[in-house]
């Protein structure tokens, strides 16, 4: 019912589409850590899905082994962002994106996807502040985009990714509790974030990533938000190929819930444009789809699991976009390979800025859209290059 209700409310924002000045643009940002091109296409993996050293109980997952996979895994991607917007990634279709970092773990690749530079600097997970100033950093700068700009994320890394002192940006990530003003809703989001345990101890619970930055969304209007949802990738390095799937199910429904509240509300409804990609790839068979990374990155750690000098597949990541700037383009034969240093220039000029002319090393946006110069020459409030 959700899904039939999100269709026709896009249908009808489509329909009611401004087509004046007074076009005012948002983008939310969205990435699901470490999440394979392969179930996001292809659903459930039968035999991952039936191994016994990554299932309990395989009778528990037959719902997702039946009919269209893909749908029953991703139903928001399948039924929503396929038919109404743009996918990348399925390999099998001619759809290529790629990390360009040769790490190919999560700080350098949100490095890359933030600041549009792969830092061979950045080359592990170790815990410092990024060099690199993000296209987050950059547009909170920006006159009509200052106190605009906010970011949400289960893994306690983001306040060191985004450089948080140097940034100022807001940030709740980690273990953190929503601070300043607190609602009802808020208060018993921290006393439950309190009391509920999580598996790991630097990654809480996406639920609480989502509910914490749906809150944020709904009070302040951001026009640029950033939600970093991280169970996937943590399930699959504790090799529990179910929980990874039912995160992976998870995280659709709250991009799903997220789009709905962006279509309820005036301020977003039809202005905005929703990204969401990934940090990395995965190994592509049974002993390597729970790993990634290269030799460097893993200094040691994976020679001792499987006896390969690196995994092959992690540096294979997808991309989605749905939203006003976005033709409906279904799965994109991409022709040549979109690269991960393309994001945030793409999140920059959906808003009406050329990142490129702060950081000259950072790579053009990706084409997305035909029209998204367009509807950046269209807006008053924002430039069409820094100013």
């Amino acid at each position: 019912m959700l899904l039939i209700l999100l269709l026709a409310l896009n249908q009808q924002a489509q329909a009611a589409q401004p087509k004046n000045s007074n076009f005012s643009p948002k983008v939310v940002l969205v990435s699901i850590d470490g999440l394979r091109w392969q179930e996001l296409f292809y659903g459930a993996d039968e035999h991952l899905a039936n191994d016994g050293r990554y299932v309990r109980d395989a009778k528990l997952l037959s719902p997702l082994l039946e009919g269209n996979k893909a749908e029953k895994l991703m139903p928001f991607f399948h039924q929503m962002i396929k038919k109404q917007g743009l996918l990348v990634g399925d390999r099998h279709q001619g759809s290529l994106m790629n990390v360009s970092n040769k790490a190919r773990v999560s700080y350098p690749g949100y490095n890359e996807m933030l600041s549009g530079v792969a830092d061979p600097g950045l080359h592990n997970n170790t815990r410092r502040y990024n060099p690199n100033v993000t296209v987050l950093e950059w547009l909170n700068q920006q006159p009509a985009l200052q106190g605009q700009v906010a970011a949400f994320g289960s893994w306690d890394m983001l306040p060191y990714i985004l450089n948080v002192p140097r940034s100022q940006l807001p940030v709740n990530a980690g273990f953190a509790s929503a601070s300043g003003e607190l609602t009802p809703e808020l208060q018993l989001l921290n006393k439950l974030q309190r009391q509920t345990p999580s598996p790991w101890a630097s990654v809480r619970l996406d639920v609480f990533t989502h509910q914490f930055a749906l809150e944020y969304l709904k009070r302040k209007k951001p026009k640029l938000l950033y939600v970093a949802f991280g169970e996937t990738d943590d399930f699959a390095h504790d090799r529990q190929y179910d929980q990874y799937l039912w995160a992976a199910k998870r995280s659709d429904q709250f991009i799903a819930e997220l789009w709905q509240q962006l279509q309820n509300d005036p301020f977003y409804r039809n202005q905005t444009t929703l990204l969401i990609t990934t940090d990395h790839g995965r190994g592509r068979h049974a002993d390597s789809w729970s790993h990634h990374g290269s030799v460097r990155a893993l200094a040691g750690y994976l020679q001792k699991l499987s006896g390969s000098a690196a995994v092959e597949g992690s540096d294979e990541i997808w991309l989605a976009a749905l939203g006003p700037a976005i033709a409906a383009q279904g799965i994109k034969n991409t022709g040549t390979t979109w690269w991960q240093h393309q994001v945030a220039s793409t999140v920059a000029e959906l808003l009406g800025y050329d990142f490129q002319h702060f950081q000259y090393k950072a790579q053009a946006a990706l084409p997305v859209s035909g029209n998204s110069q367009q509807l950046a020459q269209g807006n008053n409030s924002l430039p069409a290059t820094a100013p």
